[in-house]
């Protein structure tokens, strides 16, 4: 199993790197171009829509048509997108091409936890998913300093990086087998309405997780006396990988209807306690918040992938996660709203929104960790 896990850590870590290097490029092709704020906030629009529609799609491309389709599609998006990215001729070249990115990485998003869970024993499920998911999120600690010496001169370079990495995995996937699951599946395709949970826990998580990255977060740093913002929270956004490599390791140990439900709560505790400590503390707490928030992702990607039936799973699985992104989209621009106005009760409402995805977790849930897939929903 091991060659399987690095072929999907080759493209999931691609994955990552996508997401966080379009702030990057945004901010030094729009430069380059030079364009109105106004349009350079369209690229990053149009991905987010990508992730809307991307895991939907794909999912229900890889439900009818099989999961090694899924796999080699999604990386194909990628692929597509980081070339004409790399291309661009006017920064509205960027548009489309981070729509099929976005495509691109919210598809794979939604195929390969399904395939990894499909294809691992139960004992090793969570263990493989969090492996490959840790691969994406390490990627995030090279983006920033990439970035940084690619300057406005080498934003294209980027995509390069992009597109590189993409078609080797496009490549290595094509020694990917079909999942034995999905090829011995003999049932129809029907509607699982457990995506529409699963699709407001995620809409809630990303809701909370995404109104961190905002801005009344570093007016908070400011001040709680911190007045360098932007290193501060670099700080405690270290957690988040330290989360995601215990997440993992964790992630067969404990039942993760439990561990998806207590890392939703306990992360909205700390979000509504964390702006009334100071000093330290406040720090620490900050810390905490972000280790939970990484947490979460592999203990939650495992989570969702198995609570579905064989047939759907993808389908079902790119709906919750997919359109779930759109808390991500809605959640800063409430949060936002509410802190400017009432700090504690803009805490208040992410901290709640989190809270409540562990509640649904925990009324709806069904035990999952050590169980085969068939045992739990066939």
């Amino acid at each position: 199993m091991n060659w399987k896990l690095v072929i999907l850590a080759v493209g999931m870590s691609l994955t990552f790197w996508d997401i966080f290097n379009v702030p990057y490029i945004v901010n030094y092709s729009s430069s380059a171009f030079h364009v109105s704020q106004e349009l350079a906030s369209f690229p990053l629009s149009a991905e987010m829509v990508g992730y809307a529609l991307g895991g939907a799609v794909n999912g229900l491309l890889a439900s009818l048509r099989g999961r090694r389709l899924g796999l080699l599609t999604s990386m194909g998006l990628v692929s597509m997108g980081s070339l004409l990215g790399l291309l661009a001729v006017s920064f509205y070249w960027l548009i489309p091409a981070e729509l099929l990115i976005g495509l691109g990485i919210e598809g794979e998003l939604s195929i390969v936890p399904a395939y990894l869970s499909e294809t691992s024993p139960p004992d090793r499920r969570g263990r493989n998913v969090g492996l490959v998911t840790a691969s994406g999120f390490l990627t995030t600690l090279i983006v920033g300093p990439i970035a940084v010496l690619a300057g406005t001169g080498g934003w294209r370079l980027l995509f390069l990086a992009g597109l590189l990495v993409s078609i080797v995995a496009l490549v290595l996937r094509l020694r990917l087998p079909e999942s034995p699951m999905w090829a011995s599946s003999k049932s129809r395709l029907t509607w699982d309405w457990g995506a529409l949970i699963m699709l407001a826990v995620w809409f809630l998580s990303y809701f909370a997780g995404y109104s961190l990255f905002s801005e009344p977060i570093f007016s908070l740093l400011q001040e709680k006396g911190f007045s360098n913002s932007a290193l501060y929270f670099t700080y405690i956004l270290y957690g988040d990988p330290l989360g995601v490599l215990l997440g993992t390791f964790l992630n067969d140990w404990i039942e993760r209807k439990v561990s998806s439900t207590m890392v939703n709560v306990i992360a909205g505790a700390v979000l509504i306690l964390w702006p009334l400590l100071k000093g330290t503390s406040f720090l620490i707490a900050g810390f905490l918040e972000m280790y939970l928030q990484g947490f979460k992702f592999p203990v939650m990607y495992t989570y969702t992938a198995e609570v579905f039936g064989t047939r759907v799973r993808t389908l079902a699985y790119g709906i919750a996660d997919g359109l779930g992104h759109l808390g991500g989209a809605v959640g800063p621009l409430l949060f936002s709203l509410v802190y400017y106005g009432d700090p504690l009760g803009g805490m208040a409402l992410i901290g709640l929104a989190s809270i409540l995805a562990g509640v649904f977790i925990a009324v709806w849930g069904v035990r999952t960790t050590g169980r085969s897939l068939d045992q739990i929903r066939g």
